[in-house]
């Protein structure tokens, strides 16, 4: 391992290697499991405690941010028509691997419900999980290459409506 900010890109190759193959990631739909979204909750946790920063930058993708007066329902797509309609974002992340990911944000705090928002219940993210990189700054292998840890990433996807949670 060496200390320098010249170190060279990885490939497209070295990229898929370092991703690699691990059976809980092949299928993204297992998240909606709730003791494989637990899990991987507390492998994200451990993650962000690492000490790698995150550089994210957000711009608006698709959609309004604003959060509507009264339900679209005529809308055809149904980030519009929710109860909690969403927006996209691009997140942009020069030290992470994907650099660009599109993430959903909620367009309201509380949900929609006819016309007006009710405030026993909120306006949530539905996240999934991804494996991406994050480049460790400037350090290269022996061979020259930048330096990344494989890190695990909560991506909002959609919004929904949740109850007030009563203990």
């Amino acid at each position: 391992m060496y200390a320098s900010s010249s170190c060279q890109d990885l490939t497209n190759w070295r990229i898929r290697q370092k991703l690699g193959y691990d059976p809980r990631d092949s299928d993204v739909s297992f998240n909606i499991i709730p003791q494989f979204y637990k899990s991987r909750k507390e492998v994200l946790k451990k993650s962000e405690e690492n000490g790698i920063q995150r550089k994210e930058q957000f711009t608006r993708l698709y959609g309004n941010s604003t959060c509507p007066s009264e339900l679209d329902t005529g809308a055809y797509h149904v980030m519009f028509r929710s109860s909690c309609p969403w927006y996209v974002e691009l997140s942009v992340d020069k030290t992470r691997i994907p650099v660009t990911m599109a993430k959903a944000r909620c367009r309201c705090k509380d949900c929609q419900m006819k016309t007006r928002p009710h405030p026993d219940f909120s306006c949530v993210p539905v996240n999934t999980y991804r494996k991406v990189l994050r480049e460790i700054p400037n350090q290269c292998d022996s061979r020259g290459y930048k330096m990344y840890i494989t890190r695990l990433e909560e991506v909002p996807v959609a919004c929904t409506c949740v109850a007030a949670r009563v203990m």
